[in-house]
């Protein structure tokens, strides 16, 4: 199945001025859920399904209980799970004033997602592509 892409338009900072630049973006295609997945592993192995269900749940608790506990989780051979801050950038001068709350300045809380270098290589170099229409090549 190949990575499909798209032609999009986009700024250059240090482009010249007057100058339309493009770039290419990848296009999502669908979804791969949760039940999918589980039935992808019963056909692959000697499990049922609500076996296959029961571990995916039991584990999906499990990475949201210690990504709130601010541990990393690794899944060998996938990649890292991190629970991830963006802060507004504060005086050094403020932290120990009585009154000074950090979590004021948070701006946004994600997770970040660092795949293993194995995968990475994989998609890397097993990549087919096709590219979709485009405003751009109309």
């Amino acid at each position: 199945m190949p990575i499909t892409y798209q032609i999009v338009g986009c700024t250059n900072p240090r482009g010249a001025e007057g100058v339309d630049y493009a770039t290419n973006r990848a296009v999502k295609t669908g979804d791969y859920d949760f039940k999918s997945l589980a039935e992808d592993i019963q056909f692959a192995t000697t499990v049922t399904k609500a076996d296959v269900v029961a571990v995916l749940t039991a584990a999906k608790e499990f990475i949201k209980t210690h990504l709130l506990q601010g541990q990393r989780i690794v899944l060998e051979e996938i990649g890292a799970l991190q629970a991830n801050l963006q802060s507004k950038c504060f005086a050094q001068s403020v932290i120990p004033a009585e009154s000074f709350d950090p979590s004021s300045y948070i701006k946004k809380v994600g997770i970040r997602f660092r795949p293993e270098a194995d995968l990475l290589k994989y998609v890397r170099t097993n990549r087919t592509l096709k590219r979709v229409p485009s405003e751009l090549l109309a």
